[in-house]
């Protein structure tokens, strides 16, 4: 039976909702993704850790979300949707749970792991009942809007949750996560209820094929220039949007925690509303590249400015909602990869490029916090401006690399829809 056969079985309205359903695990996952950027001096007090030790523990959570793209991906091929999903929600309301409990590194730790463990699973799921119960013409429009949600869903994890942690604590704020991702589980396992048909493939050539596929892709040097400018790119939202946004931001412009949070939130904002728009651009304009880098550049000059000179809260805002548009080149660099390569490794291609991006947060967050700690273990008595620009500026780096990247490296695809 054909996509289209199974969506004449499944009305409009219905693939909607079910659409909607499992697009709030997406606002779910990456609640929990940035919530310690809101909790984090409580966290190092509560924890008895350091700013390094800080980063390591929010880091795992990127580690584990790495390591199981791929299995992710395998599981939906092989099994329901819905246990898939249900069991996914779980595994991260067990992680928020013992994270609401913990009081030190390691199962702060291991409660990360879980999170990340579960959330690989958020915005392949959205893909997964897209591609089951939409049109193939559909595909790409709501992919689109998926990628807004999710930078939307992190603009939600910051400024609600640090009015939750302001006032009823971190441990309270977590209990209340854990409630959330219970009801949505609940939801998830009640409703989406669809056949599904998928077709059937040998498991030994279907092994084989996949290991053509990363064989073909690892070999391409185009590949790795548009991995490290995706990974690159995406550093300012791993590493400063999720975490170390607001220390920065109370440290340096001695904002206090919710106006701090507010203005890092914009940045998310910002990727929400380019995000959709740069793909349009880059087919207008009839060139990817030029996007990608332009991008880039914007970035660096957004996130210098906020570096260098003192700004009003409004102008901080301005700011870094264009800091965080210029990462939606990152959303670009899917086709860009995808359009590199052969058509028979296109699925591998994106996967490969999507870990690149996550594991940004897994260099970027634990790298900050340990050039920022030394030997030093508080954050607000032991640091100066001099320390944290000084280290904040690897941000502005990675945006500038990113840049080069795409200018000097990235060529311009050979098959592209334009």
């Amino acid at each position: 039976m054909s996509n289209n056969a199974l969506n004449n079985r499944i009305s409009g309205s219905k693939a909607i909702f079910l659409y909607c359903i499992v697009s709030f695990f997406l606002f779910f996952e990456m609640a929990i993704q940035v919530s310690p950027s809101v909790m984090s001096s409580q966290l190092m007090h509560d924890m008895n850790i350091g700013t390094f030790g800080l980063g390591i523990m929010s880091g795992i959570y990127f580690y584990a979300y790495t390591a199981m793209q791929i299995p992710s991906g395998i599981l939906f091929d092989r099994y329901n949707p819905r246990i898939i999903i249900t069991l996914s929600i779980l595994t991260c309301v067990v992680g928020t749970f013992l994270f609401g409990i913990s009081n030190n590194i390691y199962t702060g730790s291991l409660a990360r792991l879980l999170m990340g463990s579960g959330s690989a699973f958020a915005f392949v799921s959205v893909l997964v009942v897209t591609a089951d119960l939409f049109k193939s013409r559909y595909f790409a429009a709501i992919t689109g809007i998926t990628q807004m949600l999710a930078a939307l869903g992190a603009m939600t994890g910051q400024m609600p949750i640090s009015l939750l942690v302001t006032h009823i604590g971190w441990r309270n704020t977590l209990f209340t996560l854990f409630i959330i991702g219970l009801l949505l589980a609940l939801v998830i396992w009640t409703s989406l209820k669809y056949e599904r048909i998928k077709p059937l493939i040998k498991k030994h050539s279907h092994e084989l094929k996949t290991g053509t596929r990363l064989k073909d892709i690892i070999t391409q040097r185009q590949t790795w220039y548009i991995a490290l400018y995706s990974c690159l790119l995406w550093a300012p939202m791993s590493s400063f949007a999720s975490l170390w946004g607001v220390p920065f931001l109370r440290e340096i412009y001695q904002f206090n925690q919710i106006k701090a949070a507010f203005l890092c939130s914009l940045m998310w904002f910002g990727l929400a509303v380019a995000s959709p728009f740069l793909g349009a651009i880059s087919t207008a304009c009839k060139n990817r590249v030029y996007p990608l880098a332009i991008s880039a550049l914007t970035g660096a000059i957004s996130f210098y400015l906020v570096l260098e000179f003192h700004f009003s809260a409004l102008a901080v805002g301005l700011l870094l909602f264009l800091a965080g548009a210029a990462c939606s080149g990152q959303a670009l660099s899917f086709t860009v990869v995808k359009e590199n390569n052969p058509s028979s490794a296109k699925g591998t291609a994106i996967a490969f490029n999507n870990m690149a991006v996550v594991i940004s947060g897994a260099l970027f967050q634990p790298l900050i916090g340990k050039l920022l700690e030394g030997d030093k273990t508080n954050l607000s008595a032991a640091y100066n401006v001099i320390d944290f620009k000084n280290v904040i500026t690897i941000v502005f780096f990675s945006y500038l690399i990113s840049f080069l990247i795409a200018l000097f490296l990235i060529k311009e695809p050979m098959d592209k829809n334009l």
